[in-house]
């Protein structure tokens, strides 16, 4: 009878053990979710997930995970103390594989647009921009 009551004890110290390893664990998973969104900043995620009027079907997230390779997401003030948002990420254009840079510009109201286009630094012109965000929303 001895040996099976110390079986039952070593079974339930290993049983809380695991509970204890789980939610640690659990712990830590959650912090690390917390910390992925909290690198990007209010206006960043206000863009991400918002939707476009060109494209109401998908969020600015979903067009840029649909479509870019690492897509990463940073803001600052400009010059002449406006905000913007930065959408970097990898495209495919006349079959080569570019750095896109997507920028966009808050307004006076809180609310944003398109501001520029970028590939592999250089400035690309409206017509182009309005051709990738609708190839986005495609995808």
């Amino acid at each position: 009878f001895k040996g099976t009551y110390e079986k039952s004890v070593q079974t339930k110290r290993s049983f809380n053990m695991r509970n204890i390893i789980n939610i640690i664990i659990i712990i830590a998973v959650g912090i690390g979710i917390f910390d992925y969104f909290s690198k990007e900043d209010e206006n960043s995620q206000q863009v991400k997930f918002a939707k476009l009027g060109s494209c109401p079907q998908m969020t600015v997230g979903e067009m840029a995970e649909g479509f870019m390779g690492s897509p990463s997401w940073s803001s600052g003030e400009a010059e002449d103390g406006g905000t913007f948002v930065n959408l970097k990420g990898d495209i495919m254009f006349a079959e080569k594989e570019v750095n896109a840079l997507i920028q966009f510009v808050f307004n006076d109201d809180d609310t944003f647009k398109f501001n520029a286009l970028e590939f592999n630094g250089v400035p690309q012109n409206t017509f182009v921009a309005n051709a990738l965000l609708e190839k986005m929303c495609k995808k």
